[in-house]
């Protein structure tokens, strides 16, 4: 349903809880100390509402629990009154069954206790002090009827005044009050005179409802009316079991079970339609007065308390974890979906409201991280900044614009002028938003979202991969006067060699005698005239290529080349680049190319790596026959004589390439440095 953006509303309510007494769990949480219940929220992995852990152990504790729960009275209304002992009585048609359980208040010990029935009521509450009798009595209404409570006084004096508390709920599930208790309908007394005083509460759901009410009749001016009563308290409980008014444990499973209808029942599907139906139940209270499930789920109004109680309420009769976030005087939900956690805001995503092009304002808050969340919520930086914090949600996969593409198709709208700095080869550059009239807190999370989908897009350069790192930088500058960019950085690479051959098995032969092949062995290669073919496959990522043998790879080792197990190192990928007449040159990764010792060709002459001396290639490749016959390619070229003195001794080497990662291209390309003695040309 749709709520105007009255968010400072929201905040005033929330933090008017605070001091309050509250018998629940839930609001029990809001009004510790600051401290206190930031750490609360953030250590429970479970909503305030329903105490159920993330393991789905039950550790609800509720603020009103008492040592001794074991007895309790429920009907169709029952009345329990204390006495200076402690113990309660109770009227009315009742029968026996569980009931919730609250705290003792501390209060002055009143003199006596009576419980007997008025007449012409269903159902009454009697407690006594100092003579002064104080009644509450009431009639079962039926649903869409209110209850009127009708308090009197019996024996007390002109100043006897009586007042109402706030209605907890209770279903089997976890305890609420049902309204705000520090709001002032409910902290006003009443003067009862000689009719006594009406108040009227309208139950709505199935369930049980507690209300206690007090009374007082002193007055310190006239000791002879002073009755000396300040705090004296009985108790209506009513119960309610009619089918035209479920309960909010009922209304929660329907609606979960509708939910695994009509979705896939992925948690992600099933934690948007939950959202989606929420905003559906309910209108934002602007009295600021109803704050629980029971009056969202049955009265259709409740501040931000009722939207996280909900949703907390449904997302765990759906399985799905979730907690409770406060800050800024106000509440959210966090849920984890497909193992991440992410932040949801119904509250303010209840809206129809369309005021920034075609940004969904009604999903704007769903699937957030910890950082967009803080942009909304200035408070939420310290929650989440904490060590113990429960909720880390640094992933924006789960978010409503990312999965449906939005965020995708804004980011396309830069595609163009990112591509221009892209190709300049700038490392580093902004890029105003399209979005500057937006307000800060608008923009800043949209930006955030197409941020992250710039990032998950492919982006080249010259056919090259760029890594490409993109933030949105929202700046306030006054309080009309905002800046909203994209700060961007590049990295590029070397574009991938191009493919020379095809993956496939070779023969790699001699250029001088096309008769000698590389036999490879572990030991090393040589010239034979029996060789077998070598298996050439290319790495996609650097366009180098990897030949084995058996299972084998070809391995740079020193100044030879061996055949050893695939490790996944720079030293195993060979460049392999085109002559023309279907020769190649093979060069090691850091350089040195695959030649026969001493231009000679004979028989187990033995393949060394040596360095590049631009004379004619020394190594021709050729398919490797179907059949077991050996290829008989003809060199296309001839060495030249050899050069008087050309030495016969490897080059002393530096170290090898560093293991465990293939190089990048740049330094496939590049030549090792020699540390020995000048070798002639």
């Amino acid at each position: 349903m749709k709520r105007p953006l009255y968010y400072l509303l929201c905040a005033i309510a929330c933090m008017s809880m605070v001091g309050a007494t509250m018998p629940m769990a839930a609001i029990a949480e809001a009004i510790q100390p600051q401290a206190a219940a930031g750490q609360q929220a953030q250590a429970d992995a479970t909503s305030s509402d329903t105490g159920k852990a993330e393991d789905g152990t039950n550790t609800n504790a509720t603020a009103d629990t008492v040592e001794d729960s074991t007895a309790a009275s429920t009907g169709t209304g029952a009345a329990n009154t204390e006495s200076a002992d402690g113990t309660t009585a109770a009227t009315g048609t009742a029968t026996t069954a569980p009931t919730p359980s609250l705290r003792a208040q501390s209060s002055p010990t009143p003199a006596a206790i009576s419980a007997t029935s008025q007449t012409g009521y269903a159902h009454s509450a009697t407690a006594a002090q100092n003579g002064v009798t104080f009644t509450v009595s009431w009639n079962d209404a039926p649903a869409g009827t209110a209850t009127t409570f009708h308090v009197t006084q019996t024996s007390g004096s002109s100043q006897a005044k009586a007042r109402m508390d706030v209605p907890t709920y209770w279903d089997g599930g976890s305890q609420e009050s049902v309204c705000d208790p520090s709001r002032p309908a409910w902290g006003s007394y009443y003067n009862l005179g000689t009719t006594g005083h009406d108040f009227i509460f309208d139950f709505t759901a199935s369930g049980t409802y507690r209300i206690y009410f007090y009374f007082m009749d002193n007055d310190r001016y006239d000791p002879q009316n002073d009755k000396g009563i300040y705090y004296l308290r009985t108790t209506a409980e009513v119960s309610v079991n009619d089918a035209a008014r479920p309960s909010v444990t009922q209304i929660v499973n329907n609606a979960v079970a509708q939910c695994r209808q009509e979705t896939n029942g992925s948690e992600y599907d099933m934690a948007l339609w939950l959202h989606d139906w929420t905003l559906d139940q309910l209108e934002y209270d602007h009295s600021l007065n109803w704050c629980s499930a029971e009056s969202g789920l049955t009265r259709h109004q409740g501040t931000c308390e009722s939207y996280q109680r909900i949703y907390s309420k449904l997302l765990n009769a759906a399985g799905i974890a979730n907690g409770r976030i406060t800050g800024n005087g106000h509440t959210w939900n966090a849920v984890k979906i497909d193992g991440k956690w992410c932040q949801m805001d119904l509250t303010w995503d209840d809206t129809s409201d369309n005021w920034y092009g075609d940004l969904d304002q009604r999903h704007l808050y769903f699937g957030l991280t910890d950082e967009l969340m803080a942009i909304a919520h200035s408070d939420h930086t310290a929650n989440y900044q904490k060590d113990d914090y429960a909720y880390r949600s640094t992933d924006l996969s789960n978010n409503y614009f990312v999965r449906n593409g939005k965020a995708d198709e804004w980011a396309e709208k830069y595609a163009d002028r990112i591509q221009q700095h892209l190709d300049a080869k700038e490392e580093s550059f902004s890029i105003d938003a399209d979005n500057q009239s937006f307000p800060p807190n608008i923009s800043g999370i949209q930006n955030g979202t197409v941020a992250y989908a710039m990032n998950q897009r492919e982006w080249k350069v010259q056919g090259a991969k760029v890594e490409l790192t993109a933030a949105s930088n929202v700046t306030k500058e006054s309080n009309s006067k905002w800046s909203a960019r994209y700060d961007l950085a590049a990295k590029y690479r070397i574009a991938t060699l191009e493919k020379v051959i095809d993956d496939g098995s070779y023969r790699l032969a001699a250029a001088l005698d096309a008769r000698m092949a590389v036999s490879a062995s572990a030991s090393g290669c040589s010239l034979s005239s029996g060789a077998g073919a070598l298996s050439l496959e290319r790495d996609g990522a650097t366009g180098l290529y990897r030949v084995s043998s058996g299972g084998l790879m070809l391995t740079e080792s020193g100044n030879r080349a061996v055949l050893a197990e695939a490790d996944g190192s720079a030293s195993q990928l060979w460049r392999v680049s085109a002559l023309g007449g279907g020769r190649c040159s093979f060069t090691s990764a850091s350089g040195l190319a695959l030649d026969d010792r001493g231009q000679r060709t004979s028989e187990g002459n033995t393949v060394w790596l040596y360095e590049p001396n631009g004379g004619p290639p020394r190594r021709g490749c050729s398919r490797a026959p179907r059949s077991p016959a050996r290829s008989t390619t003809a060199p296309t070229a001839s060495r030249p004589p050899s050069t008087p003195g050309w030495p016969c001794r490897p080059p002393h080497r530096a170290a090898r390439c560093p293991r465990a990662r293939a190089p990048s291209p740049s330094s496939a390309t590049g030549r090792r440095a020699s540390t020995g003695s000048p070798r002639a040309a």
